[in-house]
């Protein structure tokens, strides 16, 4: 099993259904379409938003058993925005989708919306005892980061930390696996960690589960 930890983010789709979004959900999604059984840690508001994010985590075929509710803060929203018509005859209509890099999260202050304590992860990663890979798929706090590893080690499972550009690594096991994500990044990145991370849950050694995992988004290697 591949623990994804991260926020989930309400999406608005155009075909009036509620979609879900985020960095976890699509490296969980990745892994999931590659027939890996996925769960996400993470948490949402007790809103209506929350209700279709786990009816979208289900369609994706991502577990939420571990998924908290928050009483106070909101779901996140990710408006995603694009062109529907840019013909030369008509004014341009924006409509929500779902492959479109134009996107702003809300609320904008990270402070009003759900977080991700230690305690949170200490807790699913007790209930998760399947977990084998687990994914930070986003910044924690210090102290969520050591519950991460606290709990990974005890699992036995592996240890994978996405950062952003130019981050600096918290404080890792020599072990972890630390992935920087690219400054431009069309959606592959959250596929290659998708199928990276379904590769080691299917018993690959790290770099050989790398090597796989480029091959599957068609990357290339670029020399020095």
């Amino acid at each position: 099993m591949i623990a994804v930890v991260g926020l989930p983010a309400y999406v608005g789709l155009a075909s009036g259904e509620g979609g879900v979004g985020g960095p976890a959900v699509q490296v969980a999604a990745a892994a999931s379409a590659l027939g890996r059984a996925t769960e996400l840690i993470g948490k949402i508001g007790d809103d209506g938003a929350g209700d279709a994010v786990v009816l979208a985590l289900g369609r994706l075929g991502i577990g939420h058993a571990a998924l908290l509710r928050d009483p106070v803060r909101p779901t996140p929203v990710l408006s995603i925005m694009a062109a529907a018509d840019n013909s030369e005859d008509s004014e341009t209509e924006w409509e929500p989708v779902g492959d479109s890099p134009e996107m702003s999260l809300l609320p904008a202050d990270s402070n009003a919306r759900p977080v991700l304590e230690a305690g949170d992860i200490s807790l699913a990663l007790r209930y998760l005892t399947e977990a084998r890979v687990v994914v930070l798929a986003e910044p924690l706090s210090d102290e969520a980061v050591a519950a991460a590893v606290e709990g990974s080690a005890f699992a036995g499972a592996r240890l994978v930390v996405l950062l952003p550009p130019g981050a600096t690594p918290p404080p890792l096991p020599p072990e972890a696996t630390v992935l920087e994500a690219p400054a431009v990044d069309d959606g592959s990145f959250g596929r290659l960690v998708g199928a990276f991370a379904a590769d080691l849950d299917a018993g690959s050694e790290p770099a050989a589960a790398f090597e796989g995992a480029v091959r599957t988004v068609g990357w290339e290697p670029v020399a020095d």
